[in-house]
């Protein structure tokens, strides 16, 4: 009888043992549905690298013409201090440097590449009579003096501004995408040499105003970058113009930007161009207490700071 107990008990251990194993081990079917993502990334590539040097004036400058009449010297014009100095006649190409700015990469993004001129200063003769200094005038009295005048019709603003992109000049990439304009365009002050600061803010006015003239300037950008999106931005009435291009990623950008400027001896109206360099030159020599205000100009000044930007 107690065997029969004992066999009944230990038979009640060994299935309570095994119902609990059966809830510990999850044995049960189950809906089960499992999903597993992975994904990873890097930086977007950037690598644009941007330079700024060189100088665009001199306090000395070389000689140019040649044969018996010629000045003997090796510079015929030189600054009497270290101030740096223009002149008629001088030009970039006497400096032997020249502001240049380069940008080089492939960026992974889309990029905004600004170049921005600051030449708040220029030289330049507001349209007036002035002094003709040019002829000295015998008056009746036996006396000498600088009694003459002489008439600017328009604003005299000798030295030209350019830029060149890989070497190529944008005034004429805009000058010869507009050949029906080329009177008109010369007439706003814009040659082949370029166009100076004071001329240049009208020009852009026009350019804005005008979608000939915008296009122009967008034909004329598409020849010289791979850029899209070019537009002349005047950022203030101070002389500030930027010039920006817009690139799609995985562009290569490898341009060199470069602000070169001249002031030229005049081919036409000699005579009255004389008269006005002459009078600018004796502003600058303070002659019969001349100086600088609103009709009048003697300094110049030229900057080019270049940017890149991502833009999205």
């Amino acid at each position: 009888m107690k065997k029969n107990w004992t066999v009944k008990v230990a038979a009640l251990m060994l299935a309570l043992t095994m119902i609990t194993a059966c809830f510990v081990g999850s044995t049960f079917a189950k809906y089960v549905t499992k999903a597993q993502g992975e994904d990873n990334a890097r930086v977007a590539k950037w690598g644009v690298l941007i330079t700024v040097d060189g100088n665009a004036f001199s306090t000395k400058y070389k000689t140019h013409e040649t044969g018996a009449n010629a000045y003997p010297g090796e510079f015929s014009v030189v600054a009497s201090n270290n101030e740096q100095v223009v002149a008629p006649g001088t030009s970039w190409e006497d400096v032997g440097t020249k502001l240049t700015g380069t940008i080089s990469g492939t960026p992974e993004v889309a990029t905004r590449v600004s170049l921005t001129a600051n030449t708040a200063e220029d030289v330049f003769l507001k349209a007036g009579t002035y002094t003709d200094y040019t002829q000295l005038v015998k008056a009746d009295d036996g006396s000498y003096g600088y009694t003459g005048k002489f008439t600017l019709d328009k604003d005299y603003s000798p030295v030209k501004w350019d830029m060149l992109i890989n070497g190529q000049s944008l005034a004429n990439k805009i000058i010869t995408s507009l050949p029906n304009y080329q009177t008109v365009l010369a007439n706003y002050g814009l040659t082949a040499d370029g166009c100076s600061i004071h001329d240049a803010l009208a020009i852009i006015g026009k350019v804005g105003g005008n979608g000939a003239y915008q296009q122009a300037v967008d034909n004329a950008l598409e020849q010289l970058t791979h850029g899209k999106g070019h537009n002349f931005q005047l950022k203030d009435e101070n002389g500030v113009i930027t010039l920006s291009l817009d690139f799609d990623p995985n562009t290569a950008l490898n341009y060199k930007f470069e602000l070169v400027w001249s002031w030229k001896f005049e081919q036409e109206n000699v005579e009255l161009y004389d008269k006005a360099d002459t009078y600018l030159g004796n502003v600058a020599a303070g002659v019969d207490g001349l100086a600088e205000n609103e009709n009048v100009h003697v300094h110049i000044k030229g900057s080019l700071v270049a940017a890149a930007t991502q833009i999205d």
